[in-house]
C-alpha cells in the first residue's frame, strides 16, 4: 500500500512541475506580442526628452530618467534574452523544488534509508540533543533531520545528486540527465559569471557544453523553450520508473 501511495505522490509532483514549466511557456508567449507593440512605439518616438520612471530605493521611491531611444534598448535587451535569462533561472529553482520534494516523500514513506550511504553524498547528519529535548515530538526531529539532510544533498553537483536519488529510489539514470546537467550549468553561468563558459560550466556538461572555456553562451528564446522540453522529459522519465517499481500512480 505504501508503493501505491508513496507512487501516486510523485506523479502528482510531476504533473504539477510539468504544469508549472508550461505555464511559463503560455506566459511568455502571450506577454512577447505586447512587449513587441510597446518596443515599437518607442522605435517610432521623436522624442528626445528624459523621461521620469519610479524606481525602488531603500529610502523610498526614487526617479530614473529614461528617452525612448533608451527604452527601445531596454525593450529589445529584455525580449531578445533578458527574459529567458530570468526565466532558466527561475525554471531551473523549480525544477531543483520538484526533485527536492521527490526525495522528501520517499522518505516519508521510508525513512529507514535516510541512512544509506550513497558516493559522493554526506552522510546524514545526526540530531543534537537539544534538538531532541527541544522538540515537541518525533515527527519535529524528523522534519529537522531531512530538512539538513536534503541541503546538503543538493549543494552537490547535479550528476551527484540525481545519481543520489536513482540510487535512493532504485530507479535507472535516464539519458536525459545529461541535459539537466547543462541546463543547470547555463543557470550558474547566468548568476555567476555573465555566461562566460569557465572550466565548472565545462565539466559539469562534458558531452553536451554549449562552448569552449571562455565562450559567451546565449539564452533566448530557442534555447529556454528547449530546455523546458528537456526538463519535462526528466521529470517524465523519473515519473515512469517509479511507476515500473512501485506501480501507477493514476487514480
Amino acid at each position: 500500500m505504501a508503493k501505491k501511495k508513496l507512487a501516486r505522490k510523485i506523479y502528482r509532483l510531476q504533473n504539477e512541475i510539468v504544469r508549472q514549466l508550461n505555464d511559463a511557456h503560455i506566459f511568455l508567449e502571450q506577454a512577447q506580442p505586447m512587449l513587441l507593440d510597446a518596443k515599437e512605439s518607442f522605435k517610432r518616438s521623436k522624442s528626445k526628452t528624459d523621461k521620469k520612471y519610479y524606481v525602488p530605493s531603500v529610502n523610498g521611491r526614487k526617479v530614473a530618467r529614461r528617452t525612448d531611444r533608451e527604452l527601445k534598448r531596454i525593450y529589445e535587451k529584455y525580449i531578445t534574452v533578458g527574459l529567458f535569462e530570468a526565466f532558466l533561472v527561475n525554471s531551473v529553482s523549480l525544477f531543483e523544488s520538484f526533485l527536492a520534494n521527490v526525495l522528501t516523500e520517499f522518505f516519508q514513506y521510508y525513512p529507514l534509508r535516510l541512512s544509506q550511504k550513497v558516493q559522493d553524498i554526506p552522510s546524514c547528519p545526526c540530531v543534537p540533543v537539544k534538538d531532541v529535548i527541544d522538540a515537541e515530538d518525533k515527527d519535529d526531529i524528523f522534519d529537522q533531520l531531512l530538512d539538513r539532510h536534503l541541503s546538503n544533498v543538493f549543494r552537490q553537483r547535479p550528476d551527484v545528486y540525481m545519481n543520489y536519488i536513482s540510487k535512493i529510489l532504485g530507479i535507472k539514470k535516464d539519458p536525459s540527465f545529461r541535459d539537466f546537467y547543462e541546463i543547470s550549468a547555463t543557470r550558474d553561468l547566468i548568476v555567476h559569471n555573465d555566461l562566460y563558459v569557465n572550466q565548472l560550466y565545462l565539466s559539469k556538461s562534458k558531452s553536451k557544453a554549449r562552448g569552449e572555456l571562455d565562450d559567451r553562451l546565449v539564452v533566448d528564446k530557442s534555447y529556454y523553450y528547449d530546455s523546458l522540453a528537456k526538463l519535462k522529459k526528466v521529470s517524465g522519465a523519473i515519473k515512469r520508473d517509479v511507476e515500473k517499481k512501485y506501480g501507477t500512480g493514476k487514480t
